[in-house]
């Protein structure tokens, strides 16, 4: 799984990466993402147009009578978005790339307390996770407001993440970005084949302690 990551670059230049509409004021460096706070993502507009936004992690399903919801929606296994009630229309439908640096995944050392690793592009570049979204809104007639929310896509891990962890976010490349983003591709079969780990190669992993919500440099920090 993926329940916490950075995204530590601002949000100009990932609007530049994707050439994308910023819909985002300037924001601090985010060292320890965390469910139930705001993410960067871009998507399509109505009008067809790419923008990046900010959305509530985890998704929060639309027929849910609250803001919140009984399922583990942090993240969607690949393998099973056309198969689940809950992520099929989604996926056929609002697909999204979410930003970041580099992510967290724990390593079973036997203790109680799981060694988290840090994962990043060796070469210190920012990436896209994809993702799927959707739309909350309250029930008519009670009081609260719309939001947009998002979970990240998992999959089998690489072999830098395999030594750790079993699976890793989907992280795909700027040439993916259009053909996983394009409305007019509903049929789940033209995109199924994007969700592959990143390839072996230009990925490091290094461990950063034990699980923490501190925000701050400190959190990315190699622990010996």
């Amino acid at each position: 799984m993926c329940g916490r990551f950075a995204r530590t670059t601002p949000p100009e230049p990932f609007a530049e990466l994707a050439k994308a509409r910023c819909e985002v004021g300037a924001l601090p460096p985010r060292y320890n993402l965390l469910p139930g706070q705001s993410v960067l993502a871009f998507r399509l507009d109505p009008a067809g147009e790419r923008e990046l936004v900010a959305l509530h992690w985890p998704y929060i399903p639309p027929f849910e009578k609250q803001p919140k919801t009984r399922y583990s929606t942090i993240n969607a296994k690949a393998e099973t978005l056309t198969t689940s009630r809950l992520w099929r229309f989604p996926f056929q439908h609002f697909r999204c790339l979410i930003a970041a640096d580099g992510f967290y995944e724990p390593k079973d050392t036997g203790e109680k307390r799981k060694l988290q690793y840090y994962f990043r592009r060796r070469d210190g570049e920012p990436f896209f996770m994809a993702g799927v979204w959707g739309r909350w809104e309250p029930p008519e007639g009670e009081v609260g407001e719309a939001f947009d929310s998002c979970a990240i896509i998992t999959t089998e891990a690489n072999a830098a993440v395999g030594e750790v962890h079993p699976r890793m976010p989907v992280i795909l490349p700027p040439d993916a970005w259009a053909q996983w983003l394009d409305p007019a591709v509903t049929d789940p079969e033209q995109v199924q084949d994007l969700l592959e780990p990143a390839p072996d190669e230009g990925w490091e992993g290094y461990p950063v302690g034990y699980y923490t919500r501190e925000d701050s440099p400190r959190v990315i920090e190699r622990q010996n």
